[in-house]
């Protein structure tokens, strides 16, 4: 019968296999269709190339023209400067992050000396993503979903606009994802048997983690402090009827294998300790999470993006029908699984955390929470498929009512479809919504569009000496000039320039001050330079900057 039984799955399981690579091929073709129509970068994707890749290091002149195939180089591994991981690891060490995504951005980078491209960083994030998509697809299998619910986890994590923005977004975050996923992963197993082997992934994983992002530390805390719990109040399998001694010598040898893995993190990088105990970061989080006063407003704030980002604002629909499936259904095994804290408890107090610590910074947000955006899908669309499913089972008639029976299977299949139908909704909801994938910048387009008509006006930047590395959000601006004239904003001294005298047209892009009392200054130093300006135009207002037209 056993035989029989396989024998006939076997088309199934054919189907479920080319299902899933049909999902990850639509998520691959998704990610590069977006990937096309960014057209520009966030100031901290231009920081990953220059921090990975930079030469000398560029200080910003004052009343001096730049070169901007000077900032280029060093946004790029030039020819014979590939592969340098330990100046890498000293740009890091004067920063706030560990090395490791640097590292492979420069591994990348050096594959194709000389070449600035967003599709250097989109392509290892790429790799992030096939490797997050694999990982859920394993969790999936460890937790026995069935196989229609795996399938519709893969679907919806896959075009999902969050998982595009990681994507799209030339930092750490996605592969972030990816040791965030597998340390769901391998403590799951752990829970069905503890050994040497699992330890030692577990090890492994938590080491190139915190060498990610100190972020992930939170998650395998949790996680860890989950696992301590479950084990010495014998919810698992291998720890029931154990004495109090055997419990916690498996709590400690566990304790143990953790701390040795993030002191061999810190080891192979021993800036990690300065960064978190006295970089400014680290130093703004803990201030963040001690002042409970701000508390409600910054949960209320990233319960928010996850409402209208992850859920595409039908987060309390959700909720108000996973209520009423809760309550209509039958009388099923209410009894929460080991594995259920696992899943719920380290990703609900990372949310907590992270609420209480990470910068407020609008929608961009977004990713200090996309490591965890996978495992809240999952979850609730295990639980909501669940729910149902319990309640279908509830009012099944009795199996000698061959006509009710009809009706009822036709109408599982109809609940089970509009559930399916509703989280798809989400995802191609926000697809389409103008502003839910992030890091496009398609306003650029219109931009360098209009510099690349007129490359030949001379540039200037008028740049705030307190905030230089701002100058970075125009990267892709200036990069379309061959030269630009860089000012301080409260440098004294006039100007003096043979080619801004007789200019009779000049682009300025002025950074934002409060009062912008020194920027006016400046600009009028470039009407008194040159008599045939006289008139100040705004053409556009980026972030931080303003863009003007000087002209007769």
């Amino acid at each position: 019968m056993n035989a029989r039984r396989r024998i006939g799955d076997s088309p199934r399981r054919l189907l479920a296999v080319l299902a899933v690579f049909l999902i990850l091929a639509a998520g691959i073709l998704t990610v590069i269709h977006f990937g096309q129509e960014k057209q520009g970068f966030h100031e901290d994707e231009v920081y990953s190339y220059f921090s990975s890749n930079r030469t000398a290091g560029l200080a910003w002149p004052d009343h001096v023209w730049l070169d901007t195939q000077t900032m280029t180089d060093e946004c790029v591994v030039l020819p014979g400067e590939g592969f340098r991981y330990q100046l890498v690891h000293t740009v890091q060490s004067w920063d706030v992050h560990p090395p490791l995504y640097y590292d492979l951005l420069h591994t990348v980078c050096s594959l194709v000396p000389g070449v600035f491209s967003k599709w250097t960083g989109i392509g290892l994030n790429l790799a992030a993503y096939v490797l997050c998509f694999f990982l859920l697809l394993a969790l999936c299998r460890q937790l026995r979903f069935p196989r229609r619910i795996s399938l519709l986890i893969l679907l919806v994590w896959a075009i999902h606009p969050m998982t595009v923005s990681a994507a799209m977004f030339i930092r750490m975050y996605l592969w972030l994802t990816v040791f965030v996923l597998l340390c769901l992963l391998l403590h799951l197993r752990l829970l069905t048997g503890y050994t040497r082997r699992r330890m030692i992934l577990i090890m492994l994983t938590s080491c190139f983690g915190f060498l990610t992002h100190y972020y992930y530390f939170l998650y395998f805390f949790f996680t860890g402090v989950t696992m301590a719990l479950l084990w010495f109040f014998q919810k698992t399998e291998d720890m029931r009827a154990t004495n109090l001694g055997t419990r916690l010598s498996r709590i400690g040898r566990y304790v143990l294998w953790c701390a040795v893995s993030l002191l061999a993190a810190v080891l192979i990088y021993p800036s990690a300790l300065s960064h978190i105990l006295r970089g400014y970061r680290g130093k703004e989080a803990a201030e963040s999470f001690f002042s409970p006063a701000g508390w409600a407003s910054r949960i209320s704030f990233f319960t928010g993006l996850v409402n209208d980002y992850l859920f595409s604002g039908v987060l309390a629909a959700l909720l108000f029908l996973f209520l009423i499936l809760a309550v209509t259904g039958g009388r099923g095994e209410r009894t929460l699984k080991p594995r259920v804290f696992l899943l719920i408890l380290p990703a609900f107090f990372y949310f907590l955390v992270v609420s209480e610590t990470a910068l407020l910074l609008g929608n961009t947000s977004n990713r200090y929470l996309m490591p965890v955006y996978p495992i809240i899908l999952l979850v609730m669309i295990a639980a909501g498929f669940k729910l149902l499913g319990r309640m279908i089972a509830y009012w099944k008639p009795e199996e000698n009512r061959r006509r009710s029976l009809l009706y009822w299977k036709c109408a599982r299949t109809a609940l089970y479809l509009l559930l399916a139908g509703l989280f798809l909704f989400v995802d191609l909801r926000g697809l389409l919504a103008s502003d839910h994938v992030l890091f496009l910048y398609p306003e650029n387009r219109a931009r360098i569009e209009r510099i690349r008509e007129n490359n030949d006006i001379p540039a200037v930047i008028i740049y705030n000496e307190e905030t230089p590395e701002n100058i970075w959000r125009l990267y892709d601006k200036l990069a379309e000039f061959s030269e630009v004239y860089f000012i301080a904003a409260t440098s004294e001294g006039g100007i003096e320039d043979e080619i801004l005298e007789n200019a009779g047209r000049v682009y300025v892009f002025a950074a934002d001050t409060p009062d912008n009392i020194d920027r006016d200054a400046r600009i009028a130093d470039l009407f008194r330079i040159d008599p045939s300006l006289r008139n100040k135009q705004i053409l556009d207002r980026m972030e931080m900057w303003t863009w003007f037209e000087l002209g007769g």
